[in-house]
């Protein structure tokens, strides 16, 4: 039998971070790893075994977070109200600074990216994945997890290009 606190000491931070880059808001990321340990407590997705274990957690936890997300249309991001406070012109100077700059930049950009796009790479780049078990969370193919992934990591390149040629990062 499958002990459900061994899984969420394991699994409810990627399940978290996944939930919080899809949503934006810590709030309703806590409430999607809530719902996600909850599902699999009750029962409601049983672990046929066909698949990586955590792989079947993820792709409750992305179930219930892209429900969570169509209850919730209008979720402002902390990272975007970061960005509005803290709007600097000139980079930097010292290199922790240049650090936090540039994940602040990564953060915002990440945030930008289409949800469809941002799911592959949160739990490919970040979660750190396998292809095949980020396929079966999303439920596609390899090839367009790929494809995706491709997308996404271009437009982060794209996005990120002039601060970093600017930084000398």
């Amino acid at each position: 039998m499958i002990s459900v606190i061994s899984l969420f000491d394991d699994l409810a931070d990627g399940v978290y971070t996944l939930a919080f880059r899809l949503l934006r808001d810590r709030h309703l990321a806590e409430d999607a790893v809530q719902e996600t340990f909850l599902a699999i407590l009750r029962g409601r997705a049983p672990y046929r075994g066909d698949g990586p274990l955590a792989a079947w957690v993820y792709r409750i936890g992305y179930r219930q977070t892209i429900a969570i997300g169509r209850r919730r249309r209008d979720i402002a991001t902390e990272t975007e109200e970061l960005a509005r406070l803290d709007d600097r012109t000139s980079p930097p100077a010292d290199a922790a600074a240049l650090e936090r700059e540039l994940a602040r930049r990564l953060d915002t950009a990440i945030n930008g990216l289409n949800p469809t796009l941002r799911a592959a790479f949160v739990l490919r780049d970040i979660e750190e994945l396998s292809t095949r078990e980020v396929a079966e969370i999303l439920e596609l193919s390899e090839s367009a997890v790929k494809m995706r992934l491709a997308r996404a990591r271009a437009e982060l390149r794209e996005q990120l290009e002039g601060y970093l040629s600017e930084a000398h990062v």
